[in-house]
């Protein structure tokens, strides 16, 4: 009988074998990099696509099985498994990669855990090669989830779309221009627009239909134009409490992070926003010396759930900024809707609108307490 998938069968691995399997991860992943590039049929299995990219999917495997093992979160670990099946075959590797990299990965496992972790461990590598083909069936049908836009924003939303594909900055500024007079517009043009807009290119970049340097021109030309937006209505004048948004570390998509800072500040809040792949210890600094009622932080990318989640433990296990509410969003977490309670967050909002929402619930009782 064939294997079905079911989420229910995922391995559970325990916390010390977690421990264990992160604490050598430099070592298996350099050893996973040294058999792989011996394959005599390398390129059969990663079509023409550099070494560097087979290294960074290596170190991506092994941070995303680090999170998993730590979470036990097997929606989280099949969503995953399923969307890298998807998206490296549309960008040129076999299918017949995964198991080959699978079988290498367990090797590794082999050599440098102790003998009660790797039986923890290979357990669900196994359990994975088992539903190789499953996988491969899941990757092909998989739906995309496409962004919620009211139909009076859905034709303003394809013209945009269609001039950031083309990379013309000047059309997609001359379209911000024409559509946005007051803060209201400028809200919903970044929440209607702008976001599911680079949500397409994401997709149409997991698809091979569009490259890096085509989504990298896109994010450049969008942050842009939220910078013109933004200058056109913010005010000085803050009348709420102070905030702190940030992506975490290692996470370089942070446009969804930047609008919700601009959206949070054109609303009376006093916002410190620290951009892409803020280093862990200097947000933990800032935090401790501004002090806010909040920071909210942002991952897209699932092999970054473990910093995120370690960036949760270390705020809240801080003696200075266990009062600090914690609001965390991206594209992984809108995906994986219960993964924000698995990591301890205070709260997670699915968008600019949702941030602004949940930041002034706590802003009214922290007040409505202090009075």
């Amino acid at each position: 009988m064939k294997p079905q998938l079911n989420i229910s069968d995922v391995p559970e691995v325990s916390k010390e074998a977690a421990e264990e399997y992160g604490n050598n991860l430099d070592v298996m992943i350099k050893k996973v990099n040294q058999d792989m590039s011996e394959k005599e049929n390398l390129n059969q299995l990663i079509g023409d696509n550099p070494l560097t990219k087979m290294e960074d999917n290596h170190k991506n495997h092994a941070n995303f099985m680090c999170n998993s093992f730590q979470l036990n979160d097997s929606e989280l670990f099949l969503n995953t498994i399923i969307w890298v099946y998807k998206t490296y075959n549309n960008h040129g590797f076999s299918y017949d990669y995964f198991p080959v990299e699978l079988k290498t990965w367990i090797s590794a496992v082999e050599k440098y855990l102790s003998t009660e972790t790797q039986n923890s461990i290979i357990k669900v590598y196994k359990w994975m090669l088992n539903h190789h083909q499953i996988f491969i069936g899941e990757s092909k049908k998989t739906e995309v989830i496409e962004s919620k836009i009211p139909n009076d924003y859905l034709d303003l939303y394809n013209e945009f779309l269609k001039h950031l594909l083309q990379g013309n900055y000047n059309q997609c500024l001359l379209v911000s221009k024409e559509n946005v007079e007051t803060k209201k517009e400028m809200l919903e043009f970044f929440e209607y627009v702008i976001r599911p807009s680079l949500y397409k290119i994401g997709t149409l970049w997991e698809d091979g239909e569009v490259s890096i340097a085509q989504e990298h021109l896109a994010s450049s030309i969008v942050s842009r134009i939220n910078s013109f937006l933004y200058s056109q209505f913010i005010s000085l004048e803050f009348t709420k409490d102070k905030a702190v948004i940030s992506s975490t570390a290692n996470e370089f998509h942070e446009i969804g992070a930047r609008i919700i800072a601009d959206s949070l500040e054109t609303n009376g809040w006093d916002v410190d926003y620290l951009g892409a792949n803020t280093p862990l210890e200097d947000l933990i600094d800032l935090l401790i010396t501004k002090k806010p009622l909040l920071v909210g932080l942002s991952v897209s990318m699932p092999f970054n759930v473990d910093n995120l989640n370690y960036a949760v433990k270390k705020i809240k296990g801080h003696s200075e900024l266990k009062d600090i509410k914690i609001l965390v969003g991206g594209k992984v977490l809108n995906d994986n809707r219960n993964l924000w309670k698995k990591i301890d967050a205070d709260g997670w909002a699915e968008d600019s609108q949702e941030a602004v929402q949940v930041a002034e619930k706590w802003l009214k009782e922290t007040r409505d307490r202090d009075v």
